[in-house]
């Protein structure tokens, strides 16, 4: 089965093949009314292959359906990865504030230096 670009060209494929078996459906009732019955098994044939191919994209759209994803999951998933980031960001904050502490306290020894060297010239 060959893989499609998106979910609604499988959803039109199916369509598609419905449309084409309801034609062929169609097509052997009036057969079948009218008594043309030389042509009927070789439409007959058609239609179970073009059911076939139905089944198939069905089956494909299945496996579409199952691996996407419930929504409420999603919302749960993007909470989570939202408290992970937060908590990532409030850590970087602690960090920053620990280094901007520490940076100040340098700079006023280094103030403190200056002062006292000033003071000795």
């Amino acid at each position: 089965m060959k893989k499609f670009n998106s979910n609604t060209q499988l959803v039109q494929l199916i369509f598609d093949k419905l449309k084409e078996i309801l034609e062929l459906t169609l097509l052997i009732r009036e057969m079948i009314v009218k008594e043309e019955l030389e042509t009927l098994p070789d439409h007959l044939s058609r239609r179970e292959q073009k059911i076939e191919e139905l089944s198939e994209f069905l089956n494909e759209f299945k496996k579409v359906k199952d691996k996407t994803m419930d929504p409420q999951r999603i919302r749960l998933e993007i909470n989570a990865i939202l408290d992970e980031v937060l908590k990532i960001d409030a850590e970087n904050a602690d960090n920053i504030r620990e280094k901007m502490k520490r940076i100040s306290e340098e700079l006023n020894r280094l103030i403190e230096r200056r002062k006292i060297l000033n003071y000795l010239r």
